[in-house]
């Protein structure tokens, strides 16, 4: 599965919003990049409700939006030819796209940095060097999930995704 930062989520929320204003006067009469605009669409929708889902935290009321937004994109894509349901739909897809992206900007937190300290130049002694230094690997490891150690005084940078409680 990918990994998002709330940025690119937002980016792709607002991805969805600008092709929306392709159907502002109905389907294009271009039925085949219509439809194609449509699954690109639905495809993103899919893709990040399965990774909302796959947080850990209940955001099924954001992923329910997303499959309210599904439902209107396959009512767009059977009925391009009916100009009143494309626009009708269009402004209702306004309407969810905006409340994903509140709820995406409001309930789901990243968190941009985390402080490790190193105190392996603290201590001498060569055991308890291992020792500190092994624990400060251990935490950058798990609180970042980096594919191995960093070396002494390097720094990393990763955005983390948390959600808040309710």
């Amino acid at each position: 599965m990918a990994y998002f930062t709330r940025n690119k989520m937002l980016t792709m929320v607002l991805e969805l919003y600008t092709a929306n204003h392709r159907f502002a006067q109905g389907g294009t009469g271009n039925d085949a990049e219509d439809l194609q605009v449509l699954i690109g669409c639905q495809q993103k929708a899919l893709v990040l409700g399965e990774y909302l889902e796959s947080m850990g935290m209940d955001y099924s009321d954001i992923v329910e939006k997303f499959e309210n937004y599904c439902n209107m994109i396959y009512d767009i894509s059977e009925n391009l030819s009916d100009t009143v349901l494309v626009m009708d739909h269009k402004v209702g897809i306004e309407m969810v796209l905006s409340d994903i992206l509140n709820e995406i900007e409001n309930r789901i937190v990243e968190i941009r940095s985390i402080d490790v300290y190193d105190f392996r130049g603290l201590v001498t002694a060569p055991g308890e060097k291992q020792i500190v230094s092994g624990e400060i690997n251990r935490l950058i490891d798990s609180c970042l999930r980096s594919a191995g150690p960093l070396e002494e005084g390097e720094e990393m940078y990763r955005p983390l995704i948390v959600g808040t409680y309710k």
